[in-house]
């Protein structure tokens, strides 16, 4: 029997929130039997949720059943293990995103997590009627913006606080392009929307920020959720050597797999995700190159030689 899930609001939206990477077989096919191991894994990490899609969920190269595959078995498992779910609903159109949104609220969503529609740029006018359509749909699950220039364009801070007047599903959002200046702004007009980042909790919740959806997470949930949690109290001065360990790790080794060798997100993901002990596979769908394990074990051998303070537990 799975645990009651706390329902999420723009008051209560806060903490670590993990990507669910998923594990694909040589045939590029869903391996159901992975994913679900890989959405237990997180139980006990102390992370306050998941979510799928996005980036590192290869949201667009999901088909309809795959989509409804990956969202039940992210919706039994996590919720067995207590945790909310997020599924992301990306997609093209406001037609297929709303087809999505109907099957995670079937399986038991606890928010849709969302970017607008990335092939032409949206309008003002076009966003909102987006945001209201998909919120339509959601009816009482609450909706989270994936704020990213991949979708071409920003959402004002005016025009976010605007569409959060008009829809109060619209609960928070995860922008992690957005500096300290941008998240005060953004809380200046929307004072009640919960505004997440990536791992730099250090710098945006003294500024008003109420989490992080981390890549990092993938390598070491537990020292992820330590570091947000020395940041929500209060604790800086503890926290900056942990802070400042995670910012040396991010540019001195992740960045460069993507700036010097060409790999995407999705990609990078995948070898933090499998140096951390993962079971999801270095694949990628095709047609984005994928990370080797040979990236796995300079990645393991970067950290133990420069921040071995973020070894996970299986690896210290």
């Amino acid at each position: 029997m799975s645990r009651r899930i706390k329902s999420l609001t723009r008051k209560n939206l806060h903490g670590v929130w993990c990507a669910l990477i998923v594990p694909w077989n040589e045939r590029d096919e869903l391996d159901a039997r992975r994913f679900a191991r890989e959405v237990r894994g997180y139980g006990g990490t102390g992370v306050h949720g998941v979510y799928t899609g996005g980036t590192t969920g290869e949201f667009y190269a999901q088909d309809d059943a795959t989509f409804d595959r990956i969202t039940a078995i992210a919706c039994d498992e996590a919720h067995d293990l207590g945790l909310p779910v997020q599924i992301g609903a990306s997609a093209l159109s406001t037609r297929t995103a709303r087809q999505r949104i109907r099957t995670a609220v079937r399986r038991g969503a606890d928010a849709i997590q969302i970017a607008l529609p990335f092939w032409l740029e949206l309008k003002d006018d076009e966003l909102r009627r987006f945001v209201r359509e998909i919120a339509a749909e959601a009816g009482r699950t609450p909706i989270v913006l994936y704020l990213t220039m991949r979708s071409k364009r920003k959402i004002e801070p005016r025009l976010l606080a605007e569409i959060a007047h008009e829809v109060p599903t619209f609960i928070g959002t995860k922008d992690t392009g957005s500096d300290v200046k941008a998240v005060k702004a953004m809380l200046k007009v929307a004072p009640d929307l919960a505004i997440f980042g990536g791992e730099d909790f250090y710098e945006r919740i003294p500024a008003g920020g109420r989490g992080g959806y981390c890549s990092i997470t993938g390598f070491n949930a537990p020292k992820v959720v330590e570091l947000y949690e020395l940041c929500a109290a209060g604790r800086l001065r503890e926290a900056k050597p942990l802070a400042e360990a995670m910012r040396r790790y991010l540019h001195e080794a992740l960045i460069p797999l993507v700036r010097e060798e060409g790999l995407w997100d999705s990609a990078v993901d995948r070898i933090q995700r499998v140096a951390g002990g993962g079971v999801v596979g270095v694949r990628c769908q095709s047609p984005y190159r994928s990370g080797t394990e040979q990236h796995v074990k300079r990645l393991i051998a970067w950290v133990r030689r420069h921040t071995p303070e973020l070894l996970p537990a299986h690896l210290a």
